[in-house]
Order: structure tokens, then sequence, then C-alpha cells
């Protein structure tokens, strides 16, 4: 493998996942509609921040990151 294929790889990847950041970071926070509860992170466009919300475990939307940390690199363009 060349010495460029690893860097050139990571780029590609990051590329691929920021362009699908756009739509996840504007969807609205949404719990879905069964009974379970699970701790999740989200990104509040208003806030332009990230906040824990409570996941039923279905429906919703892809507006959900089981990280803080995944929620805040996915969505870092829109803090500012």
């Amino acid at each position: 493998m060349s010495r460029l294929a690893l860097p050139a790889l990571i780029v590609l990847c990051v590329v691929c996942l920021s362009q699908g950041s756009k739509d996840v970071c504007y969807l609205p926070i949404v719990e879905g509609n069964c009974s379970n509860r699970m701790s999740l992170w989200a990104f509040n466009i208003t806030s332009r921040r990230c906040v824990r919300f409570y996941y039923s475990g279905c429906g919703g939307n892809a507006n959900r990151f089981k990280y803080r940390l995944k929620c805040v690199f996915s969505c870092f363009k829109y803090r500012f």
C-alpha cells in the first residue's frame, strides 16, 4: 500500500460522513413511540448544542447519537 493510501482513505471517510451530517443535525429531536428509555444525545439546532434525551427504542429519526462526542463531531460545523 502506498504512503498516501491510508491518508486518502481517511479523508474520503470524513468527507462521506460529513456530507450526511447536515440533514441529521437539522432534524428535530424525536423520542419515538415505544416504551423503552435509552439515554442518547441529539443536536438541538436552536441552541446549537448536543443535548441528552430519552429515546423510546423505535420510530424517531437519525438525529440521535449513542455518545456525546459523536454528536459533537457530526454537527460541529453547525455549532457556530
